[in-house]
């Protein structure tokens, strides 16, 4: 009955690009021939974090043109405000880094074509590495190539341009080398993005 079912919302699920959180299964081969096989195999995943912007466009040229991330998902959605007489308009975009169903961003403005909202002119936090806060973490080949047009995204601020780190190697052997950075984006979630040199 559980595969029955399991099948079911895959199928209806898959058409809309918002796949089940288990058909990410890292069996290559076991997600082409038995989807329903490599879904059960990882009943959790991470399969997105969601960030809530103040404005979208600006939030695209970090993760898409800095960061290089695609866009697989980008839609307005039109629907009555929950508490106020009027049409409240949202934009939700989906980024995928290298898998279309974990590792995936989302970008979404609950107040998109209202740039006057408050929501819009709330003071943005920037609060370093503290409770409550939460750290993006990318790996990415070219960091120094892409560190430009990152840098120069709106409203970045940059905590540490890229620079080498060394920490202690798995099960205490060796080092693992990394050209790592920090800043915060637009709307002070902050990211690290590292190229790995040795692991």
């Amino acid at each position: 009955m559980k595969l029955k079912l399991t099948g079911l919302l895959l199928t209806l699920l898959i058409p809309l690009g918002l796949s089940s959180p288990a058909w990410a299964g890292h069996h290559e081969k076991e997600e082409a021939s038995d989807p329903i096989a490599a879904a059960a195999e990882f009943p959790l995943l991470l399969r997105r974090t969601t960030l809530i912007v103040r404005d979208i466009e600006a939030s695209l040229k970090l993760y898409r043109d800095g960061l290089g991330m695609e866009v697989i998902y980008d839609q307005e959605i039109n629907r009555p405000h929950s508490s106020e007489d009027r049409e409240q308009r949202l934009r939700l975009i989906f980024l995928k880094a290298s898998h279309d169903y974990v590792g995936v961003i989302g970008l979404i403005d609950y107040e998109y074509g209202y740039p006057d909202h408050p929501a819009h002119t709330k003071p943005v936090r920037r609060e370093g590495f503290t409770p409550g806060n939460a750290i993006l973490l990318f790996n990415t080949d070219g960091l120094e190539e892409k560190w430009s047009t990152i840098e120069n995204a709106p409203g970045v601020e940059i905590i540490s341009k890229p620079k080498l780190t060394e920490y202690p190697g798995y099960g205490g052997k060796g080092k693992i080398r990394v050209l790592v950075s920090k800043f915060y984006d637009a709307d002070g979630y902050i990211l690290e993005v590292n190229q790995i040199l040795s692991d």
